[in-house]
């Protein structure tokens, strides 16, 4: 069976959405003229940068920078590592689904899938009109239509969700080489094929999760070839 380990990275809303965002209200607290103004010049500033920062996590505002794949069929023999990225989001999604199309629709793994990649990609793409060429199935409590590993590995227990470096060092795979919240920085520094690679190492960490999780051999990581694909 053909399976696709996928992981994506996004970035903070554009100048314009961000234009539209909704007002943050003064705390319920300051009474006087004096004191939402003091509040204003203080305080709004840090908790608009911060808010449009954490856009990045929110699929209604936030975009997608980076799909990173993983092609594998341990049967077949097939191993295929593709990583989609640049600013151009609506091309993206476009090459995304078209891949998943060409290649039968495999099945589906993730870290936190359910969660988060999954949903937000479904979202992007219809906020951009961009007409998947299948439907997600985000139906929890079950492996039949993908495979979450942090949900597995919970069972489902919110409470005992655990972050993917964690689990890989429990598991003793692969390190992530870094953090999700250091990829709008890298953004902002135009480092983007590093960001693409960041998004990789992910993919692989997962993939290697769970091979151990399904008592697979995973393939070494160094035998892999990665396509790099941009969208600018």
């Amino acid at each position: 069976m053909l399976n696709l380990v996928l992981d994506i990275e996004t970035i903070p809303c554009d100048e314009e959405t961000r234009k539209n965002l909704p007002e943050i209200s003064p705390p319920a607290r300051l009474k006087t003229e004096k004191q939402i103004s003091e509040w204003k010049k203080k305080l709004l500033p840090k908790l608009e940068e911060e808010r449009f920062i954490l856009t990045a996590l929110n699929p209604n505002y936030g975009r997608i920078f980076c799909i990173g794949m993983f092609l594998f069929d341990t049967e077949k023999d097939i191993y295929q590592a593709l990583s989609l990225y640049g600013n151009q989001e609506k091309e993206l999604l476009k090459e995304f689904w078209q891949k998943l199309k060409e290649n039968n629709y495999p099945y589906v793994i993730t870290y936190n899938g359910l969660g988060f990649d999954l949903p937000f990609i479904w979202k992007r793409s219809v906020i951009l009109d961009v007409q998947g060429t299948k439907e997600f199935n985000l139906r929890r409590y079950t492996t039949d239509y993908n495979y979450d590993i942090m949900a597995v590995w919970s069972n489902w227990d919110q409470r005992n969700f655990i972050k993917l470096n964690e689990l890989s060092k429990i598991l003793g795979v692969e390190s992530k080489s870094g953090s999700g919240a250091e990829v709008h920085g890298m953004w902002q520094k135009s480092e983007y094929k590093e960001i693409a690679e960041y998004c990789m190492q992910d993919v692989f960490v997962t993939y290697q999760c769970f091979c151990r999780l399904s008592f697979l051999t995973a393939i070494e990581h160094s035998k892999i070839d990665i396509e790099y694909k941009e969208f600018f």
